[in-house]
């Protein structure tokens, strides 16, 4: 059983949202503890999950919240039969069928393949995000475990770690700070970024998730930091996120600049943040690299 502030950090449904729906649209039904306080048991935090990610996709929650269980993982199903079909899969349905099927040698060696024919920083942009969306889609139909999508995650995890550790120590600016806020436990994508921005010979220095703040404004000292870049994924709450990055920004040295990145981003790309540029695509790290190289060049 999860409580309410559990399942917020799994589904990134926020609590305010979660209560919202219990109240409009009969689910969830929590249980209660004998304090009172709301608990949700598996089948009600994966329904949730498989809503999530739909949302994610453009879809409407009440329409979502008025499917059964069983009519919500077939319309799930659906959905990824139609984005496996319009993405041309191709070489990548291999790579997927690797992941269902435990495969790990072979997982490993396609993986492997395509990083060294395409190189880290197209392997990153081109290839990384269409997995990563595959696998999140499979897991939210429900064909693939989450033992799987954490087995998926950590292998190309140790691929990227691989490849960055193999360049050439970096020694160009900016000194680029990489981490995620507290609540947010995904760290792949700081090392995709990492991946783009380290072969243009950027300093990247990466403390990995969930950083405390008041340890991101240490390290901006410690490490002469001029750049922080903070990752958010499509679990995490846009106005958690909004207030969160306010709160970095309004402690941090005018100078230092914030690019905020990841899936949450892409809603708030035109939105007016003084001080923070949001980069919701990893070319878009590229293109900020560039922009502060000439703003900085004398």
């Amino acid at each position: 059983m999860m409580t309410i502030a559990q399942l917020e950090r799994e589904t990134g449904l926020s609590k305010d949202v979660l209560r919202v729906w219990e109240r409009r649209y009969g689910f969830p039904t929590p249980s209660r503890a004998k304090s009172g306080e709301r608990l949700y048991d598996a089948e009600q935090v994966e329904r949730l999950r498989v809503i999530k990610r739909l949302m994610d996709q453009g879809q409407r929650p009440g329409r979502l919240l008025s499917m059964s269980a069983e009519e919500l993982n077939a319309h799930a199903q659906f959905q990824q039969s139609v984005a496996d079909e319009a993405m041309h899969l191709g070489p990548y349905q291999a790579i997927i069928e690797q992941v269902l099927s435990d495969d790990i040698a072979g997982l490993r060696h396609s993986l492997s393949r395509l990083l060294a024919k395409l190189g880290l920083q197209r392997f990153v942009q081109d290839v990384a995000p269409q997995l990563n969306e595959l696998v999140g889609n499979n897991w939210a139909s429900g064909r693939l475990d989450i033992h799987q999508e954490h087995f998926y995650s950590e292998e190309l995890g140790r691929l990227l770690r691989a490849a960055i550790g193999g360049l050439r120590a970096a020694n160009q600016p900016p000194r680029i700070l990489l981490t995620t806020l507290s609540g947010e436990e995904h760290g792949l994508g700081l090392l995709m970024v990492e991946g783009v921005l380290a072969p243009e010979g950027a300093q990247c220095i990466c403390l990995g998730p969930q950083t405390p703040i008041e340890d991101i404004f240490k390290a901006v000292s410690a490490y002469a930091i001029q750049v922080v870049i903070l990752s958010f994924s499509s679990t995490f709450a846009h106005k958690k996120g909004l207030a969160a990055t306010k709160q970095v920004r309004d402690r941090l040295p005018a100078d230092v600049e914030i690019w905020a990145g990841g899936a949450m981003t892409r809603a708030l790309r035109n939105h007016d943040s003084p001080g923070v540029l949001w980069t919701p695509e990893l070319a878009d790290c590229l293109v900020h690299l560039t922009d502060w190289r000439e703003r900085h060049s004398n």
